[in-house]
């Protein structure tokens, strides 16, 4: 358990204070490595998740995004998945209230990965699902394959950046990007495509319009707002952090397969509150 928190090297001292026992750096490495390879995987989801999921009513929001690990190869992709439920804040625009979300993750190919995820959030479940992406290929292809009855929306302020980007290097005035903001909120798509058109040639503009036109479908904030749906992919972003980089990115760390695989296992566990699966473990070897 202390080893999901804190580097190794850090542990030893931390069990001699708490509980006066003298244990190696090597000793909490092979504990990790033994109760994560023991322990159930965390993808199958929590009683109150499949309540949820069970409601025809309820919104049940999915994202997926990669992040990258320094490993003995190099940087790695581990693709992260979180599913979780969220209420839409009626005092302030654009916030809602989360509740508890769920995660996985792996590193790798992007198969074994949805595999999991499938598992978390089955494709059969009744709740209205609801997936905010930031358009990438495969995961578009694979929630329209496999989600084919959820809703998907594009990350807004995804949409934004590129936005952002194409005013300055069109050389837009100042107020240019806020309109366009406002008339995607109204679900004015169209014209903002238009407006871009009109623009003076800039380097990605086709790029920009051939993104905007095939995700017109994704993009209807308006509808999106006033049935209180979120459409920012915020959640996974911050998913990064808190459940492998606060861990596992700390200046001059770097993993191998083995050490990586197992510590996201455990760091998905206890981010999802199933902390019990890493006691059960404890558990059962002290039988």
């Amino acid at each position: 358990m202390l080893g999901t928190h804190q580097v190794f090297s850090e542990v030893p001292d931390l069990v001699e204070s708490l509980l006066g026992i003298n244990v190696s750096q090597s000793q909490v490495y092979r504990s990790v490595q033994t109760g994560s390879k023991l322990m159930e995987d965390p993808c199958l989801p929590s009683t109150n998740l499949q309540q949820n999921q069970d409601q025809t009513d309820k919104p049940v929001y999915g994202m997926v995004d990669g992040s990258f690990l320094c490993t003995d190869a190099g940087w790695k992709e581990i693709k992260v998945g979180r599913v979780f439920t969220a209420t839409a804040d009626e005092s302030t625009p654009l916030k809602w209230t989360m509740d508890q979300s769920e995660y996985i993750a792996q590193r790798g190919h992007y198969i074994g990965f949805t595999e999991k995820f499938e598992q978390l959030l089955p494709p059969e479940s009744r709740c209205k699902k609801v997936f905010i992406t930031n358009g990438a290929s495969w995961i578009t292809n694979w929630l329209t394959t496999t989600y084919s009855d959820s809703l998907q929306i594009l990350d807004f302020y995804h949409v934004c950046e590129k936005l952002a980007l194409a005013s300055q290097l069109a050389g837009c005035k100042k107020d240019w990007f806020e309109q366009q903001k406002a008339l995607l909120l109204t679900g004015e798509t169209s014209a903002v495509c238009s407006t871009i058109k009109q623009l003076n040639r800039f380097e990605g503009q086709v790029e920009l319009l051939n993104y905007l036109e095939k995700n017109l479908f994704r993009m209807r904030y308006d509808d999106y707002r006033r049935k209180g749906l979120m459409i920012s992919s915020g959640p996974i972003e911050s998913a990064h952090r808190t459940v492998l980089q606060i861990r596992m990115k700390r200046s001059g760390q770097r993993w191998s397969d083995g050490g990586c695989d197992s510590m996201i296992k455990l760091r998905t566990a206890y981010r999802s509150a199933k902390s019990s699966l890493i006691t059960n473990v404890l558990k059962k070897q002290a039988a």
